[in-house]
C-alpha cells in the first residue's frame, strides 16, 4: 500500500482514538490552540474530512462547499451537539478514508482556494493536521499516546524548512527547543506549541 495512504489511515485512527477518549465533561475544555475548545477542535477536523470526498472526486470549490454545507445542515437538523461529535467524526472519517482509497485517487488534482493542487500534496497537508491536532486534543483531555515515528518525521519534514509560520496567521511564533529534542517536540515548537 502507498506509504502516504498508510500514514493518512494511521492519522485518522489516532485522532479517532482521542475523540473516543473525550469524557462528557471535557467538550468545553480549552486546547493548546487557544481559539478552540475540545468541541471546536473536533468540529474543525470533521469539517476538513467532509471536504476530502468531494474534492478528490473532482468537484470544484463551490460544488464541494455545497456538499459540506449540506452535511453540516443535516447534523444540525439531527440536533447533533458536542456529545454527538464522536459519531459525526466517525462518519466523516469513514467517508474520507473511502475517498482516498478510490483507484488513482492520489494521482488526481484537487481544487483548493490557492488553485489546482496535486492530491498527494493535499493528503500530506491533511496528515500534518491530523498529527498536530491529535496532539492538541490529547493534551486537552489528558490522553497520552504517540504517533508512529515515521509519520512524525514526515510531518516535521514538511515544516522544518519553512521558518517562522506565525506570518500565516494560523500559528503562534516558534518556540525554542534544543537541537537534541525529539522530533515531535521540534514539530510542536515550529508551530508555536510548547512541548509537554
Amino acid at each position: 500500500m502507498d506509504e502516504l495512504l498508510v500514514m493518512f489511515q494511521g492519522g485518522v485512527q489516532e485522532f479517532g482514538v482521542r475523540v473516543n477518549a473525550v469524557d462528557a465533561g471535557q467538550w468545553g475544555s480549552p486546547t493548546p490552540d487557544t481559539d478552540w475548545c475540545v468541541a471546536d477542535l473536533v468540529g474543525h477536523l470533521i469539517e476538513e474530512h467532509r471536504w476530502i470526498p468531494p474534492l478528490l472526486r473532482g468537484h470544484d470549490l463551490d460544488a464541494a462547499g455545497k456538499i459540506v454545507a449540506a452535511a453540516s445542515a443535516a447534523s444540525a437538523a439531527r440536533g447533533a451537539g458536542a456529545g454527538d461529535l464522536g459519531a459525526e467524526w466517525e462518519g466523516a472519517a469513514r467517508a474520507s478514508l473511502e475517498a482516498v482509497g478510490d483507484p488513482d485517487a492520489l494521482e488526481r488534482s484537487v481544487e483548493l482556494s490557492r488553485g489546482p493542487t496535486p492530491a498527494r500534496q493535499y493528503l500530506a497537508e491533511m496528515i500534518f493536521d491530523l498529527v498536530l491536532h491529535s496532539w492538541d486534543l490529547g493534551t486537552a483531555i489528558g490522553y497520552r499516546g504517540e504517533f508512529p515515528p515515521e509519520t512524525v518525521e514526515f510531518v516535521y519534514g514538511q515544516v522544518k524548512g519553512m521558518g517562522d509560520l506565525s506570518g500565516t496567521g494560523m500559528f503562534a511564533a516558534p518556540v525554542e527547543v534544543p537541537e537534541s529534542a525529539p522530533t515531535m517536540s521540534k514539530l510542536l515548537a515550529a508551530t508555536g506549541r510548547t512541548p509537554g
